[in-house]
């Protein structure tokens, strides 16, 4: 209460225009971004299970990125919009909810970013294209990986399930140990901002230059040829939008470490900050809403079986509706 009365009115103007900013992002952006974001993941399922595409293995680390962002879009963003939208707050008052949320969403995203790294991992194997790496680039093998994947991740991210709790004081859904709080921030800040994206980048580089060699020397079939030049090209294009929007979220990041608020920050500042974390929560959670979007912009093969995938569904309904 004291807070607010020694606040003067440029500065209650300032933080109730951030705060009704803030609301509008909400039901403007987040809502969008979980709406298209839901359907383009269906899609991104229907069409890396057509036949032309599910026999590689690379589709399936397509399709396991896919189940990892519907997690995130329907756990963590509609928690958010709830959140600060509609000031919902199940996951403030219930802690067996604040401990799945909080061991859930960062569960969802190593997932989707661990499966894209692997997804890169396999396109520059087959364009290394030797005979040794053919066991590993399996439809079984690559099941596999995917099983060990969420089991490592499961269990690697156990802790938050211990640590995450209530405040009973603020109704706050929090992490309860001050040097827990600073350890998961510096975790997830180096491996999911900085070690994960630069493997994808490394990996992607080094596919695109195995490429332009195999496109030189004009080996493989003609048919094979393009269909891993498709599926590196959307893999590369979606690591490029990846990378671009982590960079974004953990610069958001760093500033808000840096300049976290403690007792010498007003209460304008700590708004201010509070509002550069919502900017990066929007970045965060578009990185999992646009994989679909990438494809059909970069791919014109994933185009046509979009279509093809259409047209038949339209012929289904045709059919049904007729009788």
């Amino acid at each position: 209460m004291n807070i607010t009365n020694n606040i003067n009115s440029n500065d209650q103007l300032f933080i109730d225009t951030l705060k009704l900013l803030q609301k509008q992002l909400t039901y403007t952006v987040l809502v969008s971004l979980f709406i298209i974001g839901n359907i383009g993941c269906i899609l991104n399922t229907m069409i890396f299970r057509c036949s032309n595409l599910i026999s590689s293995s690379c589709s399936h680390y397509f399709l396991a990125s896919s189940f990892a962002n519907v997690f995130q879009l329907n756990i963590g963003l509609a928690s958010t919009i709830l959140d600060f939208g509609f000031n919902i707050h199940p996951f403030h008052t219930s802690s067996i909810l604040c401990k799945f949320r909080n061991y859930s969403i960062n569960i969802g995203g190593f997932l989707s970013q661990t499966y894209i790294l692997l997804a890169c991992i396999d396109r520059y194997l087959v364009s290394v294209n030797k005979t040794r790496y053919r066991q590993i680039l399996t439809i079984a093998m690559a099941h596999k990986i995917i099983y060990f994947i969420v089991c490592f991740w499961s269990i690697s991210l156990s802790h938050m399930i211990i640590y995450s709790n209530i405040s009973l004081q603020n109704q706050f859904c929090y992490y309860s140990n001050s040097i827990y709080v600073m350890f998961i921030s510096l975790h997830n800040l180096i491996l999911s901002g900085f070690i994960l994206p630069i493997l994808m980048v490394i990996f992607g580089l080094l596919t695109l230059r195995n490429i332009r060699i195999i496109r030189q020397r004009a080996h493989a079939r003609r048919n094979h040829k393009r269909r891993n030049h498709y599926l590196s090209l959307m893999l590369i294009s979606n690591v490029f939008v990846s990378v671009i929007f982590t960079l974004l979220y953990t610069s958001g990041l760093i500033y808000i470490s840096y300049f976290i608020p403690s007792k010498e920050n007003s209460y304008r500042q700590k708004m201010q900050i509070r509002f550069i974390s919502f900017i990066a929560i929007i970045f965060y959670y578009t990185q999992y809403s646009v994989s679909f979007y990438v494809n059909i912009l970069t791919s014109q093969r994933f185009r046509c079986e979009l279509k093809k995938f259409l047209h038949s569904k339209r012929k289904q309904l045709t059919t049904i509706f007729r009788y």
